[in-house]
């Protein structure tokens, strides 16, 4: 175990035309100035408080830094996992569940903090950029103070993006950039076309741009009631054109690289004596200090939906 890192959980060659990619929904506005849960989504919001929390002494963070990284111990983002709303209209599960790389965040809180460090420090969280800037153009999402306590915080870190209101999310529930290859479109073996769900979202694409495309699905026969017959260059770029637009807007969040680290702000290294050693001359006594163990833990409160 990492002294410093203890969780606790709880187409074609030719110049292509312009193409509409049918996510004009998107730009929905947020009312709320905290947190939205979308209507489509209400009663699949997930709530975890999760303990952050490091154990170490400033000279062993000077000799190694990475220890004032935190992340769940050996891999257990399953913390993050829910046995009963992993997916709309989902069944109850015997195991945790739910696609931790489709993650749609809602909003995240700081609760709690407790720290005796006798410096202040910068706390940065995976995908969040924070609202708390230096002076010299540094940015986190909460300072931690020297030898802060304090229970009973509120401060919030990250409020939810309007984009997740967008009529694609509950139109198209779990069809993410990365799933659009793999759901609803059937490959066939050595030929030029492919078969496409005729409920995948490229299908409102290709008859949006049909002109584009110079295809003209109205006229398209519907295999066993569910298939388009389709080239795979008109479906490969509508796919790309997708993705593209999907990674830019909607609001997905990957669970497993979540992690969170300390630091001292202003470039300062861990063993510097400014701030913690200004009034002490005697060497010895640095020393002392710079290898007293020391303790900070954050309790964040985490809420977001699988998609």
């Amino acid at each position: 175990m990492s002294r410093s890192n203890r969780s606790q959980p709880v187409s074609t060659t030719d110049e292509p035309e312009s193409m509409e990619v049918g996510l004009t929904s998107v730009s929905a506005t947020l009312t709320d100035p905290n947190f939205s849960v979308p209507d489509h989504a209400k009663g699949r919001e997930i709530t975890r408080k999760v303990i952050l929390q490091w154990d170490n002494n400033l000279a062993a963070l000077a000799a190694s830094p990475s220890q004032a990284t935190w992340r769940p111990l050996n891999g257990h983002y399953d913390i993050f996992q829910t046995t009963t709303r992993y997916a709309p209209n989902c069944a109850r599960s015997e195991v945790r569940r739910g696609n931790l790389e489709q993650v749609i965040m809602i909003g995240m809180k700081v609760k709690k903090v407790e720290s005796n460090f006798p410096c202040q420090l910068g706390l940065n969280l995976h995908g969040i950029k924070g609202n708390y800037y230096t002076c010299n153009g540094e940015r986190y999402a909460y300072l931690i103070s020297p030898n802060e306590k304090s229970l009973a915080l509120d401060e919030i870190v990250a409020t939810t993006n309007p984009y997740v209101n967008s009529e694609y999310l509950e139109r198209f529930p779990g069809m993410t950039a990365s799933a659009l290859r793999k759901e609803g479109i059937m490959q066939v073996p050595n030929e030029n076309y492919v078969f496409v769900d005729h409920k995948h979202p490229i299908v409102e694409m290709m008859q949006e741009n049909h002109e584009a495309l110079q295809l003209d699905l109205s006229q398209a026969e519907l295999i066993d009631g569910r298939w388009y017959k389709v080239a795979k260059h008109v479906t490969e770029r509508c796919l790309n054109e997708l993705e593209s637009e999907l990674v830019n807007n909607l609001p997905i969040y990957n669970m497993t690289e979540f992690n969170a680290n300390i630091l001292r702000p202003y470039g300062l290294d861990w063993d510097a004596e400014s701030e913690i050693c200004e009034n002490i001359p005697q060497t010895a006594v640095k020393n002392k200090v710079m290898q007293a163990e020391r303790r900070c833990t954050v309790v964040l409160e985490v809420t977001y939906i699988f998609m």
